[in-house]
């Protein structure tokens, strides 16, 4: 519940602010509804117990799992007689930026890996001693950050922790600063079945 707390003060800061201003940079204005106040309210006086985590449950990407009292909301057909096909409902939970795309971040880590050398990572507590950047990924971005808006470090205000998978609790088996280890999680089986068609 505390974690879930964290998170919801911080989506102003992060999430929520990369949404308002990629939508409305194409004159869009996105809709939250999980966010809505009474659905909030709902979603927090549901017994913690039900929230956990099993660790065998993701690992095995079965009941028990992330999100699986919400999950379980959406199984069997709805009054029109639609459903959302169990290998989609039961995948693995992606991060906004991992799911776009199962393989764009190592896509984008390998990219960047050749943009990025060892020695200024190894460097980059010289260069940027305020926010020191600790990968590739982050070092890059804030390279042009520093074009930018150089001698502006200091009003940056980092997510605790860092990195891609911001929201993931630290020292988490599944993610590390550069987002979820092992992306293979986010496939499911409809993708097995068009790529065996």
């Amino acid at each position: 519940q505390n974690e879930l707390r964290r998170i919801y003060g911080m989506l102003g800061n992060i999430n929520l602010h990369r949404t308002d201003r990629m939508t409305m940079a194409h004159g869009l204005e996105a809709r939250v509804p999980f966010l809505d106040t009474e659905f909030t309210k709902l979603a927090m006086s549901v017994d913690p117990a039900r929230k956990i985590v099993d660790k065998e449950a993701v690992r095995t990407n079965s009941r028990g799992r992330e999100k699986t009292f919400l999950r379980e909301l959406f199984e069997g057909p709805n009054s029109e007689g639609h459903s959302i096909p169990q290998p989609v409902l039961w995948r693995a939970k992606a991060m906004q930026c991992e799911g776009v795309g199962e393989d764009w971040v190592s896509i984008l880590q390998r990219r960047i890996s050749t943009l990025v050398s060892d020695a200024e990572m190894d460097e980059a507590h010289l260069t940027y001693p305020v926010n020191t950047p600790h990968t590739k990924e982050e070092l890059y971005y804030r390279r042009i950050y520093d074009e930018h808006f150089h001698g502006m470090e200091h009003v940056v205000k980092l997510w605790e922790g860092g990195g891609r998978a911001m929201g993931a609790a630290w020292k988490s088996e599944m993610y590390t600063r550069e987002g979820l280890k092992d992306v293979n999680l986010l496939s499911h089986a409809l993708q097995d079945d068009k790529e065996a068609a």
